[in-house]
């Protein structure tokens, strides 16, 4: 196996949702990277974002993960620059866990897990996960690893989200939280995109064999916030991958093929019922403001791209306002960059100086 360190599975056998409903025989898929310290308290956690995994640093290949859908996008760790011996979260120091979603597509249960009681796949009707039933998952999935204390809690854009909320639940057991291109809440465009996002899966439903295509536009929905626009029509030559017979008057320009082909490729490697179960979980993610009043004793960094437009940089001005507001000890970083939202993923050499120092 390609992995770098060890990629497992933790079973709960009963797992009670926020809702109240009871899941059976649930598995949280997990990496974690360096070693684990006698008294358990050099860990990190890393929650990722929509639509990553636990997969988060080395070289991966499809053959060690037969029951997963898989693309090439996936034979690299997302984060494989940010995490490792002497990289930015240095493995060599701490112990880094990652863990993939309930609801997720990539070894949790979720909507293409098989229902212990009835034997059959959950399909659209998996239970309705929120992001705290994530982390709750998440912490039972530490205690269960012997993690006695986490040296940091980090999370770019959702995953910043159940970063802040994890260290709210569980403020005894956090020093630092590092939030890169997120918030606190979401705005009115999240709430909008996810809810066009969500139409267009709940009609897929009735279209079982145009499905792919469905959740294909969904993604192109939110792509437009992840990358820079601007970019994309800078450096767009005139040139499109499609013939104008793909949707007759479309399709003839760089900046409509992109966006077609990145709603291909996603439908490789990502599954309709699991991305509507996650969009769902973020549409209904309200954290009480007061709660942050937990954090007082955890020391935070905010990291904001100036040319995010998934997470606007006047959202996180504004999360640093309410975190001092509440006497959270904080820092505040702004990356000037061209690449967007997805910054954090295609540019880790500006954050290596602000993580470093920070941690």
């Amino acid at each position: 196996m390609k992995v770098p360190n060890s990629s497992n599975k933790f079973f709960i056998p009963q797992f009670t949702l926020e809702t109240g409903e009871i899941l059976k025989e649930v598995e949280i898929a997990y990496s974690t990277y360096g070693e684990l310290s006698k008294d358990g308290k050099n860990g990190v956690l890393i929650f990722h974002a929509l639509t990553g995994s636990q997969l988060l640093s080395g070289n991966f290949s499809s053959e060690d993960f037969p029951e997963i859908p898989w693309n090439e996008e996936l034979e690299t760790g997302w984060w494989d620059e940010f995490v490792g011996p002497n990289k930015i979260i240095d493995t060599n120091k701490y112990f880094v866990v990652c863990a993939n979603y309930l609801g997720g597509c990539y070894g949790s249960t979720g909507p293409n897990s098989k229902n212990s009681t009835t034997g059959d796949t959950y399909g659209y009707d998996f239970p309705h996960i929120s992001f705290k039933d994530i982390e709750e998952s998440q912490k039972l999935l530490l205690d269960h690893i012997g993690v006695t204390h986490l040296e940091a809690v980090i999370g770019p854009s959702i995953g910043g989200l159940m970063a802040l909320e994890f260290c709210t639940l569980y403020p005894d057991f956090v020093n630092k939280l590092i939030s890169i291109s997120s918030g606190y809440k979401l705005s009115t465009l999240q709430l909008l995109h996810n809810l066009e996002q969500g139409y267009i899966l709940d009609l897929s439903k009735d279209s079982k064999n145009r499905q792919d295509e469905y959740l294909s536009l969904a993604r192109m929905i939110a792509h437009k916030t992840y990358i820079s626009l601007e970019l994309l029509s800078t450096r767009a030559k005139n040139k499109s991958l499609y013939s104008e017979d793909t949707i007759e008057g479309f399709l003839a320009t760089s900046q409509e093929s992109y966006m077609m082909h990145q709603g291909e490729k996603f439908i490789e490697r990502f599954t309709p019922e699991s991305y509507n179960s996650i969009i769902k979980g973020w549409q209904n993610f309200n954290l009480e403001t007061e709660s942050i009043y937990n954090l007082r004793d955890i020391k935070t960094l905010v990291i904001s791209v100036d040319s995010d437009v998934c997470f606007y940089p006047e959202e996180q001005k504004e999360f640093v306002e309410i975190l001092r507001e509440y006497e959270v000890e904080t820092e505040y970083k702004i990356i000037e960059s061209t690449k967007g939202h997805d910054c954090f993923l295609l540019e880790p050499q500006l954050f290596k100086k602000i993580i470093k120092n920070f941690l």
